[in-house]
């Protein structure tokens, strides 16, 4: 692991690029619609309940990581993006996109409610068993 000297942050590549700081989670979600935030606060405590995680913000994202990043986070005006990122590619109608990159599958879905959250949350602690075990 490599830590930045400026923000103490850690990363499995010297000399990582990235923003020094976490960001903000409390604006991401500002000004946004009560269910959106819902599914946001959900996912959080979701991830934080994995294990050590980070949690940046920036803009409207979220990234939730280990050492690597495991799901990202598009906050939407009526959903949120969700990125899960697999070793395997995975089957599911919530899912509107999913690349392969060679080293990991991201699927993709937006995610409105929590009964919709609830179908993805075992592929959430799937790719933070991923990250972790890379």
């Amino acid at each position: 692991m490599w830590q930045c000297p400026a923000c103490d942050r850690e990363f499995t590549r010297i000399n990582q690029r990235h923003t020094c700081g976490t960001g903000s989670r409390d604006e991401v979600i500002r000004n946004r619609p009560q269910s959106v935030v819902e599914v946001y606060h959900a996912i959080e405590a979701f991830a934080k309940q994995l294990g050590k995680i980070e949690i940046v913000a920036r803009d409207r994202y979220v990234l939730f990581r280990s050492s690597r990043i495991f799901v990202d986070l598009s906050i939407m005006k009526v959903a949120v993006r969700v990125a899960i990122h697999l070793g395997r590619t995975v089957e599911n109608p919530l899912f509107i996109k999913v690349v392969d990159d060679g080293n990991q599958v991201t699927h993709v879905a937006k995610i409105s409610n929590l009964d919709e959250l609830k179908h993805i949350q075992p592929l959430i602690e799937e790719a933070y068993r991923f990250s972790v075990s890379r």
